[in-house]
Formats: structure tokens, sequence, C-alpha cells
């Protein structure tokens, strides 16, 4: 009988650890992904769009510039005084190549595999404060989730959404029925994957008045 029970509990053991190296294994290889770009990072010039139904700006970013980023197409002189505004708050923000495997990213939690092939796998995870930049945004982490999609080889990250899986308010007066960002990355010269292209849908109201806007941010051209 102690035979026995020895055996099943020796299997349930075995069972919880295999449980919960299945839970690590994800935080381990976005934790290596994290790792290899934080050792890679490159300070390079790119290219910088934004296109949406208010605003469709060109600008470069130059790191050894001043300031970094600075608008090719319109002139900011010609801007309205609230896109000049929104232009440089941009500007203020931007302080290079925004890496998909940032270190931010080692803050998320809860990962969990959605799906999977022999190259790649996608996990779901919930953004907490400290995996989000936006000072703002951090304050509505919670009504967050996430997913991203991990190489197998190599590890990086190729994409990430962010979206609300319910409406909620993120401040007095404000709703948000519908939130949800995508990010596709692109390989830096220097192998590690960046935002190239980030898509960003926002819907709702905020003081009786209903919104419902879409934008397109793009990054290419790196150069060291």
């Amino acid at each position: 009988m102690f035979r026995i029970v020895c055996a099943t509990t020796f299997a349930a053991v075995a069972l919880f650890a295999g449980a919960v190296a299945a839970q690590q294994a994800p935080a381990v290889i976005l934790a290596a992904a994290v790792a290899a770009t934080q050792g890679a990072k490159t300070d390079y010039a790119f290219d910088y769009g934004l296109d949406s139904a208010k605003q469709t700006w060109r600008a470069h970013y130059d790191p050894r510039a001043t300031p970094h980023l600075q608008l090719t197409q319109p002139r900011r002189e010609d801007l309205p005084d609230d896109q000049r505004r929104a232009f440089d708050g941009v500007a203020r923000q931007m302080d290079g190549v925004s890496w998909c495997a940032s270190q931010q990213m080692n803050h998320v939690t809860a990962l969990r595999l959605l799906r999977e092939d022999e190259a790649s796998a996608t996990y779901a995870f919930q953004p907490t404060a400290e995996s989000i930049r936006g000072e703002q945004a951090r304050r509505f982490a919670n009504q967050l989730r996430g997913e991203m999609t991990l190489t197998k080889a190599a590890p990086d990250i190729t994409r990430v959404r962010i979206y609300a899986p319910a409406a909620f308010s993120p401040m007095l007066l404000v709703n948000v029925a519908r939130l949800n960002i995508v990010i596709n990355c692109a390989a830096a010269p220097n192998g590690r994957r960046y935002a190239a292209e980030t898509t960003t849908e926002i819907a709702g109201n905020a003081l009786g008045q209903s919104f419902d806007e879409r934008s397109v941010q793009r990054v290419g051209n790196l150069a060291p």
C-alpha cells in the first residue's frame, strides 16, 4: 500500500511540475527574446509616417539631430495649432526605434498558448502597468488583453495585438467601446525586429460626442 501511495504521490508531483514547466516555458522564451534584442540594440535613423482621418505626416528621425524627429511633409509651420501640438508631443516621446521584444514585454503576465506551428507560437497575455509606456494607458492596463507571436528559432516577437475585450471608462465622461492595436514587426539591420507598422482603432464617446478613429503609423528605411 505504501508503495502504491508513493507512486501516486510522485505521479501527482510530476504532473504538477510538468504543468509549472509548461507555464514557465513561454516566459523563458520571451525573456530570451528580450535579452537578445537588448544586447543588439542600435541607434538608427529612420523615416516615420502617420496616416489618419485628421493627420497625414511624413517625418525623419535622426538620433544625432535636434530635435530628433523633424517633419518633412507638410511643413511644421503649415500645420494648424492643434496638429502642431500633437506632432510636438509625438516628437517629445519618441526616443528611437520601438523594439518589439522591448524590456517592457518582460513585465506581461498570464502567458497562455493559443496556437502554434513549426516556426512560431502565439500566446495570450495580460498587460500590466509596467509593460505599458504611456502614462495614461498604465491606469487602465487591467482592462486590456494581449496576444504576441514568438518565433521558436532565435526567439523574437513578430506581432503584438493589444485590445479591450469589453467597453470601459478610462476617465470621467469618457467611454471606450472598442480598442484594438496591432503591431507588425520587421527585421532591423541588426536582425532584431522592430515595430514597422502600428494600426490603432478606437471608438466610443467623450463628453456626449461619439468618436471612431483609425490611424496607421509606419517606420522604415532604418540606417545607422
